[in-house]
C-alpha cells in the first residue's frame, strides 16, 4: 500500500536503539544539555575577561571561573550514574543507621525550607 521495505527496516532499527535506554539516553541528554551550557558560560566569561587588562584582579578572577566552569562540564560529561548508584547502594548496606540518619536530617531541613514559603 505504498509503504516501502527500507522506510519499515529503519524505523524498526531506530525503535530497537531505543528500546531499554529511555532512562539513560534521557539521563545523557540532560548531562549533556547541562555540560554544554556550562561551556558555553566559560566562553562567554573568558570572552569578558580578555578585553580586560590581564594583570587587573577581576579578569584573573574571571579566568578562574571560567576554567572551573570548564572543568565543571567536563566532570558532568564523565559522570557515571551506574557507579554512583552502586557506590550509594553499598555504602547504605555498610552502614544502615548511618544512611537513615543522614535521609532524615535532609528531610528536616527540605521540609524547613518548604514550610517557610
Amino acid at each position: 500500500m505504498g509503504i516501502n521495505n527500507s522506510t519499515v527496516e529503519k524505523t524498526g532499527e531506530t525503535a530497537a536503539g531505543f528500546q531499554g535506554s529511555g532512562k539513560a539516553t534521557g539521563f545523557e541528554n540532560v548531562k549533556n544539555i547541562i555540560a554544554d551550557k556550562l561551556h558555553n558560560a566559560a566562553g562567554a566569561l573568558s570572552e569578558k575577561v580578555a578585553v580586560h587588562d590581564p594583570q587587573c584582579g577581576m579578569a584573573q578572577y574571571g579566568k578562574q571561573a571560567s576554567e572551573w566552569l570548564d572543568h565543571s562540564a567536563e566532570y558532568i560529561r564523565q559522570f557515571d550514574y551506574e557507579q554512583t548508584d552502586a557506590k550509594m547502594r553499598e555504602y547504605v548496606r555498610q552502614s544502615p543507621g548511618r544512611s537513615l540518619l543522614i535521609a532524615g536530617a535532609v528531610g528536616l531541613i527540605i521540609g524547613a525550607i518548604l514550610r517557610r514559603r
